[in-house]
């Protein structure tokens, strides 16, 4: 699994060469600058280090996603028709009623980004399901694309064929399929990419603003805030709306629900398609990760599925400080566990037992956790060797990788990379984006 050969000779030649690929990477660095890359208003942080991949990574990648796609559908299903079931997830009545509202089409988690811990030898575990808001798009595209046309693959293009992973036009025609089926019309949408900003909208919003125009569909950025029901259609001042592309997080929604009630009332009455359906939370939701650990719970699903659950996904189940047996396990084996929020995403919150002392520990899990809060198996964090690169000097060293793949109405459509040299890798601690290949020998 994976290039092993790719990987080896691109270390030996940076090594072998270090001052023409530290040039190369001050120029790809001044590239990405000038990128639409960019996060919270910065450029992206990235190693100039490629990412390389088989067709049987990818053939695995696509079963993979399958597989779990059936079970999460199959867990909405569940949440959809019993009402006994909703409780494990503890939603709230006005979230309960976003997610019961049929939202017209039938993918429940139009877009998705599943992030995995994936190993050398092929093996994995899913860290978490990102499927409320997922991002990164940009970056992935951005990324690839300049390191492609940078030194970094030249001496390899002659063996071999390099392809990245389009994901844009590809997230159109799931949209666009999502809302022919609520509109029952082939009549172009005009579209609304919603979210909550105080600010100038992220730079991923007006590239996809780009990608749908270019496409013949009109498409405003807007503030759900900002939205306007007007008889049966909402507005974004005078732009009616047909579709939204909706990329405002279900809690966001929630906490500002009196702030956006035409938009609620508009999904809540189907005048307006909505792509992601806040069903999308069921699953996005970390909850449902001990859900699926819960066998009485899960009855519906297969022993096959079952056991898949058991080998990939890691245990899980929901922080109950009275529970005596529970905090004497987290106590006593700290190593061996992960503490995460329920709800929050770029690693908010999430606290790995091993980066404390024990002490610090104990302080931590007796006086600032409260019921929000899962525990979580600590998973076998996959690593390598990865180019470190600075304005001046390059080194290799042992980084912690995570992989996500994109999901676009259950269906894989490409890869996105970060990686650090801590336990936990993310925009809120050290983390790094990389450029991702499919290679093909010629």
């Amino acid at each position: 699994m994976m290039h092993h050969d790719l990987f080896q000779q691109y270390q030996g030649d940076v090594l072998r060469q270090p001052e023409r690929y530290i040039r190369e990477y001050n120029n790809v660095k001044q590239r990405v600058n000038y990128s639409p890359a960019i996060y919270k208003g910065q450029p992206v942080k990235f190693l100039y280090q490629p990412f390389f991949f088989t067709d049987q990574d990818i053939q695995r990648f696509k079963e993979l996603v399958k597989t779990l796609g059936v079970i999460l559908k199959k867990v909405i299903d569940q949440y959809i028709t019993e009402p006994n079931f909703r409780k494990h997830f503890g939603f709230s009545p006005f979230l309960e009623a976003l997610i019961l509202s049929d939202p017209g089409y039938d993918h429940p988690f139009p877009m998705g980004r599943f992030d995995i811990f994936y190993h050398k030898d092929g093996s994995f575990q899913f860290c978490e399901l990102n499927a409320d808001g997922s991002s990164g798009m940009v970056e992935s595209r951005e990324l690839d694309q300049i390191i492609y046309n940078s030194l970094a693959l030249d001496r390899y293009k002659e063996d071999y064929d390099f392809h990245t992973f389009e994901l844009f036009d590809s997230w159109i025609d799931a949209l666009i399929e999502n809302y022919r089926q609520f509109s029952k019309t082939k009549t172009p949408p005009q579209v609304a990419i919603v979210d909550f900003f105080d600010d100038k909208p992220a730079s991923e919003f007006i590239e996809f603003q780009k990608a749908f125009e270019k496409r013949g569909y009109s498409t405003i950025i807007a503030d759900p805030r900002d939205l306007v029901l007007k008889g049966d259609h909402l507005y974004y001042n005078d732009f009616r709306i047909d579709c939204i592309y909706r990329r405002a997080v279900t809690w966001e929604v929630e906490e500002h629900q009196e702030e956006v009630q035409d938009f609620i009332t508009a999904y809540l009455q189907r005048k307006v398609c909505v792509v992601g359906s806040f069903r999308s939370q069921i699953i996005h939701n970390k909850t449902v990760f001990s859900v699926l650990h819960d066998d009485e719970a899960t009855y519906f699903l297969t022993t096959e599925e079952q056991q898949f659950i058991k080998s990939h996904i890691p245990f899980t189940v929901p922080f109950n400080p009275k529970e005596a047996r529970l905090l004497k396990m987290i106590l006593e084996n700290k190593d061996r566990y992960v503490l995460k929020p329920s709800d929050k995403y770029a690693c908010l919150g999430v606290s790995v037992g091993r980066d404390y002392l024990s002490e610090q520990w104990r302080q931590f899990v007796e006086e600032e956790l409260d019921e929000a809060y899962l525990i979580q198996e600590f998973c076998n964090v996959p690593s390598m060797e990865m180019a470190i690169f600075s304005k001046d000097k390059v080194k290799f060293e042992e980084c912690n990788y995570i992989t996500g793949l994109y999901v676009y109405n259950g269906e894989f459509k490409g890869v996105y990379h970060r990686a650090g040299r801590e336990n936990i890798i993310g925009s809120l601690v050290e983390g790094f984006s990389l450029p991702n290949y499919l290679v093909r020998k010629k």
